[in-house]
């Protein structure tokens, strides 16, 4: 497990890059809405709910590689860490304008985050790496998300050890090539696929998170 007392950027302009040509900043920002009833919105508008109470906001490099915490509102590495509060969780259907997305570490560590909604509005993520590490969500719903320019699902669920069902479209297929993913479903130990495979503690690498099916074992419930 790496350390996650700093935090860093891959693939976003480095800042010398920003100061050498000011007027070529090809970063894109989604922002992160926390509010005081445990549930954090993803979205590409700045201005949060005004009819919520807000404890905190932030914004967040979409193509952006971040490899620790620190960079969301329910997650500082100074301040008031909340991210024990955040108990759900939706991507609003203007995510979908982004067409490139790295979700690493978005909600590491968020052991009480029992809900995860609108992964069906985003379109061209890559990198999903810890992305919902040690969640507590009993079920995901993955139908609507075209998994076809995934890269990286390194240990994208290490740790939910309460979830028990994914949900994608039948037509849920990974990328043939160009993706890696060791111990995507470390201590999944409650996890079964639509066609009955449980989990294994030999069987944790990315090639499971695809339909269940009695030629190909899997953990995803077609639905």
């Amino acid at each position: 497990m790496p350390s996650f007392l700093t935090w860093a950027l891959f693939r976003c302009q480095s800042a010398q890059e920003i100061v050498r040509y000011p007027n070529d900043d090809r970063r894109t920002w989604f922002w992160a809405h926390y509010y005081a009833d445990g549930e954090g919105v993803l979205t590409a508008t700045s201005t949060p709910d005004a009819t919520r109470e807000l404890v905190a906001s932030g914004r967040i490099c979409a193509i952006g590689k971040y490899v620790g915490l620190g960079f969301t509102p329910w997650d500082g590495i100074t301040g008031p860490t909340h991210r024990q509060y955040l108990t759900s969780a939706t991507f609003a259907a203007d995510m979908a304008t982004f067409s490139y997305l790295n979700l690493n570490y978005l909600f590491y560590s968020c052991t009480n985050l029992a809900s995860v909604n609108g992964l069906g509005n985003l379109s061209g993520v890559r990198s999903m790496r810890y992305t919902f590490s040690s969640c507590a969500f009993t079920t995901i719903d993955f139908r609507a998300f075209n998994p076809s320019t995934l890269t990286d699902l390194f240990y994208t669920f290490s740790g939910c050890s309460h979830l028990t069902t994914i949900y994608a479209n039948a037509t849920w297929a990974l990328p043939s090539s160009g993706i890696t993913g060791s111990q995507c479903f470390y201590s999944c130990s409650s996890l079964v696929g639509g066609n009955g495979t449980t989990w294994a503690n030999s069987k944790t690498a990315y090639t499971h998170f695809r339909i269940d099916t009695a030629s190909t074992p899997g953990y995803v419930t077609a639905a």
